[in-house]
C-alpha cells in the first residue's frame, strides 16, 4: 500500500502549471492566480540638503540649462556627464551639487543614486567597483548576482540603466579614472560630479560640461553670516561682518565655521573673532578647532595638498613665502628654483586642483586661506636654509626686473641705485618701454610688499634697491600713499646699512610728493632735512635736486625772490650730473622766478636754454615741461598764436612719455590762450580735460581753474576769465 501511494505522489513528464503535492488531499479550492511582488521602490539616495543655501544663482542656472538641453529632445542626446561642480576646497561644491540634485530630481523617475567617492578625505578613495556594488545593491541586484570585477559590475550597471532615467551625484571624485566606470551608457540619465580636480579627462572624452563653483559673491558671504549669527547680531556688527566675510575668502565652509563659533557665544563679538583671524596663522587656527576634521579648514585643505606629488608640493609651499596676493611665472620660478618652463607647466597642473587660481596669462593667485596655509606648511616642511635661499632668489629677481623696467620706461632720469650684479633668473619679456610701464603697473602691490618684507627681514639691501627702482612710477601714478610708505621704509632701510645718500634721494622724494598733496608746509621738513644731508654729504647733484624743489615750493606760493635763492646755485651745482637733465628742469624754475618778478627777457633766455638741454638728453617728461613754460612766457607777451603753437607741441608727446599733471599745465595754458583768440570752446575743453588730470592727482590747481571754469561757463564772454597782462620781449630787462 505505500508503495503505491509512493508512485500515485510522483509528477511525469512535462508540466506547465502548478503541481501540488501532498501524502493526502481531502479537498483542494483554485482560486486564480497568485498576485506578483510590488516593483521596487527607485533609489533616492541624497544627503540632506543644506540648511543655509544662498546664491549660486548662475551656477544653478546653468546646470538648469544643461538639465533642459538634454531632455528637450527626450534624452536622444544620450548621457550627459557635468564635472560642474569643480573648485577650491571649502567653496561648497557638495552643497551646490546636492541642492541642485534635490530641486530636478523628481524628473527622474528611475531614482537618484549618490556616492561620496572620498577622493579627498581622510581615507582611502572609494574603488569604482566598491561604488559599483552598492549602486548594484540600490538598484535591488541580489548579492549572490553581482559578479565579480570592475568591468564586468560596470557592464551590468550599464545594462540595468537601459531605458531609465536616473540621476547620479558624484560626490568628492578624485579624478577622471575614478568616475569613468561609473557612467551609464542609456539615454535619458544624467551624471553631476563634485571634485576639486577639473576633471580634464572627463571634459576631452565623455563631452562633461564644466561649470566651476568660485567663492560667494560679498553680498551672499554676509548673507551666511546673517543666517547663521542672527541677522540682529550680524546687522549691529555690520562692517566686522564684513570684515569677516573677507578673512574668510568668502568660502561657505569657513564662513559656516566662523559663524558658528560665534553663535555658539553669546557674548562674543564679531569684531573679537576679526581681531583674531587678522594673522593668517592665526585665521586658520580659528577655523581648525572642530573635532571634525570633515569641518576643520586646516584638514580639508591638507587633503588637497597630500594628493600633490613632490614637486606640485615643493612649488605649492614656496609660493607660501612670496609676499603679494598675486605671482607671475617668472617669480615663481624664482622662488621655486626652476625653469620658467617647468614653472609654467606646474602652475597650470596646480590650478588644474584649485590650490591656486589663475587670474591673467602667467599669472596665478593663492586665495588668503590656502596662502597661510601655504606659509605654515613651508615652514613645517623646508629647512631654514632652504626657506632663505629660496626667499633670496625671490628678491634678487624682483630687484633686477624692476631695475630693468624703470630704466626702460624713465630713460632720462639719473639712479642712485648700489650695484645689483648680475641677475641669476630670467627677465619676462617686456617688449619695450610700452611692455615695462605694464608689467610695473601689474607688479606694483607686490613690489611694495616686497619692500615692505625686506625692511621686515633685515634685507636693507633689496629694499633699498626696490624703492629706488618703484618710486618715480609710483608717483608719476599718483599713488601717494604708496610714496610715503616706501621713501619712509628707504630711509629706515639706508639707516641701517648706513647708505646716507639713498636716505637723503628719499626724503627729497617724499617732500616733493608732500608739496603735491599738501603744500609747503607738509613738504618743508623733509626738503630742508635733505638739503641739510646732501651738503653734509658734499653731494652737488643732490643738493642740486634738494634745492630745486624747495624752489619749487617758493614759487607755488609766488615767492620768487625766495625761489631765486633756492635755484641760482643749483644752476652750477647740477651741471654736467645726469646729461644736463636736471639743470634744464633748474633753469625751467628759475624761468617760472624770473618772470613772477618781471624779468622776461632774462625768463626767455632761461627757458630756451632749459629746453635745448632737454632735447639734447632725450628727456621727452622735461621737454612738455619747458614747452609749457615757453608758451606762458609768449602768451604774457600777447602772442598768442605762438603760445597755441607751443602748447600743440608739447601736447604731440605721447601722454606715456609725460607727467600728466604737466600735460594738464600745458593744456590749462593752451585753454587760456584759445579763450583770447575767441574761442571759449576750445578754451573750455582744454581746461575740462586739465580738471580731470588735476582731480586724479589731487594737484593745487584745482581751485583756481574751476574758478575759471565756472565765469567761462557762466558767460562766454567774461572778460575776466584770465589775466591780461601782456609784456613787450624787446625791451630791456626789469
Amino acid at each position: 500500500m505505500a508503495e503505491e501511494l509512493g508512485r500515485r505522489n510522483e509528477v511525469g513528464g512535462a508540466v506547465t502549471g502548478t503541481v501540488v503535492q501532498s501524502g493526502s488531499i481531502h479537498h483542494v479550492t483554485l482560486a486564480g492566480v497568485a498576485r506578483s511582488e510590488p516593483p521596487p521602490v527607485p533609489p533616492r539616495q541624497l544627503p540632506l540638503a543644506v540648511r543655509d543655501f544662498v546664491g549660486r544663482y548662475e551656477q544653478l542656472a546653468a546646470l538648469d540649462a544643461l538639465l533642459s538641453t538634454a531632455c528637450a529632445d527626450g534624452g536622444a542626446s544620450g548621457a550627459v556627464v557635468i564635472s560642474a561642480v569643480d573648485g577650491l576646497a571649502g567653496v561648497g561644491k557638495t552643497a551646490l551639487a546636492v541642492h541642485w540634485a534635490h530641486r530636478v530630481q523628481d524628473r527622474f523617475p528611475g531614482g537618484t543614486l549618490y556616492v561620496d567617492l572620498g577622493g579627498y578625505g581622510p581615507g582611502e578613495p572609494a574603488t569604482p567597483g566598491e561604488v559599483l556594488d552598492g549602486f548594484l545593491r540600490a538598484l535591488h541586484v541580489m548579492p549572490e548576482r553581482i559578479p565579480i570585477g570592475v568591468e564586468a559590475r560596470a557592464g551590468l550597471f550599464r545594462s540595468l540603466l537601459t531605458g531609465r532615467r536616473m540621476l547620479i551625484v558624484l560626490d568628492n571624485a578624485n579624478s577622471a579614472e575614478q568616475v569613468r566606470p561609473l557612467l551609464p551608457g542609456s539615454q535619458g540619465c544624467m551624471v553631476l560630479v563634485a571634485s576639486r580636480d577639473s576633471l580634464m579627462g572627463l571634459v576631452i572624452a565623455a563631452g562633461a560640461t564644466r561649470v566651476t563653483v568660485t567663492p560667494l559673491a560679498a553680498q551672499e558671504a554676509v548673507e551666511l553670516v546673517d543666517g547663521t549669527v542672527g541677522r540682529s547680531r550680524a546687522e549691529a556688527e555690520a562692517d566686522a561682518v564684513r570684515e569677516l566675510t573677507r578673512l574668510c575668502d568668502r568660502l561657505p565652509l569657513a564662513l559656516r565655521i566662523a559663524g558658528s563659533l560665534i553663535a555658539a557665544r553669546p557674548h562674543l563679538h564679531v569684531a573679537d573673532v576679526v581681531a583674531e583671524m587678522r594673522d593668517g596663522r592665526g585665521r586658520l587656527d580659528a577655523l581648525s578647532t572642530s573635532t571634525d576634521q570633515a569641518t576643520a579648514v586646516r584638514a580639508v585643505f591638507g587633503w588637497s595638498y597630500q594628493k600633490l606629488a613632490g614637486e606640485h608640493a615643493r612649488l605649492f609651499r614656496r609660493l607660501g613665502l612670496h609676499p603679494g596676493t598675486e605671482i607671475g611665472v617668472h617669480a615663481a620660478a624664482a622662488v621655486a628654483g626652476l625653469t620658467v618652463s617647468r614653472t609654467r607647466r606646474l602652475l597650470g597642473e596646480l590650478a588644474e586642483v584649485h590650490l591656486i587660481e589663475p587670474t591673467a596669462s602667467d599669472r596665478y593667485r593663492l586665495h588668503d586661506l590656502l596662502r597661510a596655509y601655504a606659509a605654515e606648511r613651508v615652514e613645517q616642511d623646508d629647512s631654514p636654509e632652504d626657506r632663505g635661499r629660496a626667499v633670496q632668489r625671490l628678491m634678487d629677481w624682483y630687484a633686477h626686473t624692476t631695475a630693468v623696467a624703470d630704466r626702460l620706461v624713465y630713460p632720462a632720469h639719473l639712479r642712485w641705485f648700489p650695484d645689483l650684479g648680475e641677475s641669476r633668473g630670467g627677465l619676462p619679456a617686456m617688449d619695450g618701454r610700452a611692455g615695462a610701464r605694464s608689467w610695473l603697473v601689474t607688479e606694483r602691490a607686490n613690489l611694495i610688499a616686497a619692500i615692505r618684507y625686506a625692511a621686515e627681514h633685515d634685507m636693507a639691501h633689496w629694499a633699498i634697491s626696490l624703492v629706488h627702482s618703484l618710486e618715480t612710477c609710483l608717483y608719476h601714478d599718483a599713488y601717494w600713499d604708496e610714496v610715503f610708505e616706501v621713501c619712509a621704509l628707504g630711509i629706515a632701510a639706508a639707516d641701517r646699512v648706513g647708505d646716507r645718500a639713498s636716505h637723503c634721494w628719499f626724503l627729497n622724494r617724499s617732500g616733493w610728493a608732500r608739496l603735491q598733496v599738501s603744500g609747503w608746509d607738509h613738504a618743508v621738513n623733509d626738503l630742508h632735512r635733505a638739503l641739510t644731508l646732501a651738503r653734509s654729504l658734499d653731494n652737488p647733484y643732490l643738493e642740486a635736486y634738494a634745492r630745486n624743489d624747495l624752489g619749487m615750493g617758493c614759487l607755488r606760493r609766488n615767492s620768487y625772490a625766495e625761489a631765486l635763492e633756492y635755484l641760482g646755485p643749483a644752476i652750477s651745482l647740477s651741471r654736467g650730473t645726469d646729461s644736463g637733465r636736471q639743470e634744464a628742469f633748474v633753469l625751467c624754475n628759475v624761468s617760472s622766478a624770473l618772470a613772477g618778478l618781471g624779468q622776461y627777457h632774462r625768463a626767455l633766455e632761461h627757458a630756451e636754454r632749459s629746453l635745448v638741454l632737454h632735447c639734447q638728453a632725450e628727456d621727452h617728461e622735461g621737454t612738455v615741461f619747458t614747452l609749457n613754460q615757453l608758451a606762458r612766457i609768449w602768451q604774457q607777451h600777447g602772442d598768442h598764436a605762438k603760445a597755441i603753437a607751443l602748447c600743440e607741441d608739447a601736447l604731440a608727446a605721447t601722454r606715456d612719455y609725460a607727467y600728466l599733471p604737466d600735460l594738464a599745465a600745458t593744456l590749462d595754458t593752451l585753454g587760456s590762450s584759445l579763450y583770447h583768440t575767441g574761442d571759449t570752446r576750445g578754451a573750455e575743453d582744454c581746461w575740462l580735460r586739465a580738471l580731470e588730470i588735476y582731480n586724479d592727482y589731487a594737484d593745487h590747481r584745482i581751485p583756481d581753474l574751476r574758478t575759471r571754469l565756472h565765469l567761462l561757463q557762466a558767460n562766454g564772454t567774461t572778460t575776466n576769465v584770465v589775466p591780461d597782462r601782456q609784456v613787450n620781449l624787446a625791451d630791456p630787462p626789469d
